[in-house]
């Protein structure tokens, strides 16, 4: 067991210490809350436990818990619980001795549980120090963002985005940009520009010849560009139904934040509590082993970037372009990866496994049957589910504003060098080199008619009679992405090079979001 593997929220459950058998079980209960416990790879854990103060849970009493793991052979944490500074239970002062239950191996449905005591460490009110209970703290499943009530987006919204147009449109525009130099035959470039998909401005070289950034071409204002007109698209449908968009993270969230949160308010009386706080919630890192879900990761990569990414120093060096390609392939990339829970397969809830791996896996990448088009395929980690994800647009939108920010820093350096422009009903910039270099970002698709007013039904069914322009464009995309696959699957001329020759002679194409390094 690693520290990260005890990260989670538990139902905690303690139990009064009564040798004597008692009729009624409920006479046994002590306290039932809710635990959540992050873990450090130094063996640091804290987290919070609270419990509902109102019948709706809207307000809740919190415990910050603080304490470390003090044995791994076997496990043995410790813990201190104290009640949060000028609320209710601010002199409650609990500490706890707790180990995992062992798992039998025949097991149908293992999940950790944790086990021990609690103490209560000094008085509080009318009672004493001393008093002990025994403790089970049953880990749950992670709670999707869909599943959470306010955070979760509108049906109309998540109609449209999960949609066989708008999952291919993202899929394609990001899979033929990357595979664009590193086609094995000129003939599938010749076949995909015919199809109005051909990519001018890829933002990597080959892999051949190192898959390096090409920061001076303009690939980051496409970037850029298209996530912007995405966002137009989900912010549009909202105000439409006099709803309040959803809001892009001003900062990146730690580490230790609870799927559920709830912020501290203070009363008329002055007295302080917690309320259920729904712009909050949602923003968990999901449990696992992954170095880029560490607490580490967060404050030695994660945050260093994002401040790098608000300095108004390092915003004024670059143009736009160079801009949307280094926050692409390194803190994008790193928060889709760092926020994703495992795919799963949509009919049947189970964790999908890469048959080459043994790994975890996503959908088959040239899959584009209908069972992927559910909602519930809303896997963050790749270009088909990603914007399906209510954090894609907290994340996304974080990113849309750094736009913003590298506008305001060209201001104050050079008042009226970079001018605004309409752009497809988005707020863009006129050409005026090096700043800004692209007349028509690459979209792929025709803008036109693809507002929140359009009908984005699922139209797979409808390919026959080419009037309807959405199911012409899936038509041409699946063309594209034909022609992707043929290519990755069949071997290119060799040209004698010695990295020609080593190349393997199939590749296997990701929708993946690269993670960065």
């Amino acid at each position: 067991m690693e520290p990260y593997d005890l990260t989670g929220t538990y139902t905690y459950r303690s139990f009064i210490n009564e040798p004597q058998i008692v009729n009624d079980f409920s006479k046994l209960q002590f306290a039932e809350a809710e635990v959540t416990l992050f873990g450090s790879l130094d063996g640091t854990i804290t987290g919070v436990l609270s419990w509902p103060t109102k019948e709706d849970d809207s307000e809740r009493a919190v415990m910050d818990l603080q304490g470390r793991i003090v044995s791994w052979g076997p496990l043995l944490i410790q813990l201190e619980g104290v009640g949060r500074k000028g609320s209710a239970i601010a002199d409650f002062d609990y500490k706890y001795e707790l180990t995992a239950a062992q798992q039998w191996p025949e097991t149908t449905a293992p999940r950790l549980c944790l086990v021990g005591s609690v103490i209560r460490a000094k008085d509080h009110g009318t009672v004493k120090a001393g008093f002990t209970a025994s403790v089970i703290a049953v880990q749950r499943d992670f709670t999707e963002p869909r599943d959470i009530a306010g955070v979760a987006l509108t049906p109309s919204v998540i109609a449209m985005l999960a949609s066989k147009w708008h999952r291919l449109w993202h899929a394609t525009w990001h899979t033929v940009r990357g595979e664009w130099p590193n086609f094995n035959h000129k003939a599938t470039r010749t076949e995909i520009r015919k199809l109005g998909w051909a990519v001018d401005r890829p933002p990597r070289m080959s892999r051949v010849n190192g898959n390096g950034l090409i920061l001076d071409e303009g690939a980051g204002e496409d970037f850029l560009f298209m996530h912007r007109w995405m966002i137009k698209m989900v912010r549009d449908d909202y105000v439409k139904n006099g709803l309040t968009p959803p809001a892009s993270w001003s900062k990146i969230p730690g580490p230790t934040f609870a799927q559920i949160v709830y912020s501290l308010v203070t009363n008329s009386a002055g007295v302080v509590e917690f309320k259920k706080d729904i712009a909050a919630s949602g923003n968990m890192v999901p449990p696992a082993g992954d170095w880029v879900k560490a607490p580490e990761y967060f404050s030695t990569v994660m945050r260093q970037w994002e401040t790098h990414y608000r300095n108004p120093a390092m915003l004024a060096s670059l143009s736009l372009g160079a801009l949307g390609n280094l926050l692409e392939f390194t803190i994008h990339n790193a928060m889709h990866n760092r926020w994703m829970t495992p795919a799963r397969d949509p009919e049947t809830g189970a964790v999908i496994i890469d048959p080459a791996t043994g790994g975890l896996g996503e959908r088959p990448p040239f899959d584009f049957s209908d069972k992927w088009s559910s909602p519930k395929y809303d896997y963050l980690g790749e270009f088909y589910s990603s914007h399906v994800n209510p954090l894609f647009w907290r994340l996304h939108g974080w990113v849309d504003d750094t736009i913003n920010a590298w506008f305001k820093v060209q201001e104050v350096a050079s008042p009226g060098k970079i001018k605004p422009r309409q752009l497809h009903g988005v707020d863009w910039f006129e050409v005026n080199p090096p700043f800004v270099i692209v007349t028509d970002p690459f979209v792929g698709v025709s803008l036109d008619g693809h507002g929140s007013h359009h009908d984005h039904r699922d139209q797979m069914h409808h390919h026959g009679d080419g009037t309807d322009q959405q199911a012409a464009e899936i038509d041409t995309m699946l063309k594209v992405m034909a022609a992707i696959e043929n290519d990755a699957n069949t071997a290119g001329p060799l040209t004698g090079t010695l990295a020609e020759a080593t190349r393997p002679r199939t590749s296997r194409v990701s929708m993946r979001f690269e993670m960065p390094g």
